[in-house]
């Protein structure tokens, strides 16, 4: 009989305020979005930090209550996002995330996140973001 997945998470030493350092694992993703920011122009030009202004938003809501380790996050949101992967599909589907490993690097981060689909073929795959900051709703 097989050992089947064995799914490790990787965090960082020093983690952003942000994080959930104690893991996600198991917790459902209900719904993800996907936004543009209007610019605003004006407040653009005013400004000494052109690096400061959020351009999109990528939410990733969960259901956190059966995780095993961190039940009280409820939605993600990511800052100024590129999809180094195929996006998350969840209307209609039950998609569990299962490990995740954060990395930073300059000015912004890459988080790849380990998720399981049973309706989906292959049931594990890896969903990667790149990002310039994210806040948590817990």
């Amino acid at each position: 009989m097989g050992k089947g997945i064995i799914y490790i998470s990787d965090y960082p030493d020093m983690p952003p305020e942000w994080y959930w350092v104690s893991g996600l694992h198991d917790a459902l993703i209900t719904s993800v979005e996907e936004k543009d920011i209007p610019f605003d122009y004006e407040k653009f030009s005013k400004s000494d930090n052109k690096s400061n202004f959020d351009r999109n938003v990528f939410t990733i809501k969960v259901d956190a209550k059966d995780a095993v380790y961190d039940t009280a996050v409820k939605e993600i949101r990511f800052y100024n996002y590129k999809l180094l992967s195929k996006g998350i599909t969840a209307k209609d589907r039950r998609v569990f995330w299962k490990a995740d490993r954060l990395t930073e690097e300059k000015n912004h981060y890459i988080l790849e996140i380990d998720l399981e689909d049973f309706d989906s073929y292959p049931v594990c795959f890896t969903f990667k973001i790149k990002f310039d900051r994210a806040e948590v709703d817990r």
